[in-house]
């Protein structure tokens, strides 16, 4: 009889370490995470890989030119709109709640920024500006409108983890 119950409280020690580490593995994997370098790195990667392509092609550059300032804006924000509700709202990633100014996730500011600054490095990198494109409004126009795709593959590496 000793020895069952004995053997019963065993298993008991067991099991409330496995639970113990289940819980641990629970913790671990739900906690936030806070924004940091290697997320910076991921979404400088995930700007170019997408940024590369779109800044060497033609109908990008064509799009620049006949579209005006305002219009190119008009495309630049109602984008952000939506990065800015994936951002907020989306349950993807266990990303933290930074926000900047009390309502503006930082993700958003660092990808956005992040992504503009590689748009525009690919389209000067490449000589599209001034070879192709001759004008610096122009260049404004192309780099928000290769932003505007860049921005998802920034997000998409840094949420792929």
């Amino acid at each position: 009889m000793m020895d069952k119950l004995n053997r019963m409280e065993e298993r008991i020690k067991e099991i409330e370490e496995k639970i113990e580490d289940l819980h641990r593995e629970y913790e671990e994997r739900h906690t936030l995470q806070r924004f940091t370098f290697s997320d910076l790195v991921q979404e400088l990667i995930g700007a170019a890989v997408i940024a590369l392509p779109f800044s060497l092609t033609e109908e990008v550059w064509e799009l620049a030119q006949r579209l005006s300032l305002l219009r190119v804006l008009f495309i630049y924000f109602f984008v952000l709109f939506f990065v800015f509700i994936f951002i907020k709202y989306s349950k993807l990633q266990n990303w933290e709640q930074q926000n900047v100014a009390g309502f503006v996730p930082l993700r958003l500011i660092t990808s956005m920024g992040i992504s503009f600054f590689v748009s525009l490095v690919c389209l000067l990198m490449f000589g599209i500006y001034p070879d192709f494109i001759k004008d610096t409004t122009t260049l404004i126009k192309a780099t928000l409108l290769v932003n505007v795709f860049a921005v998802i593959g920034s997000l998409g590496v840094d949420m792929a983890k």
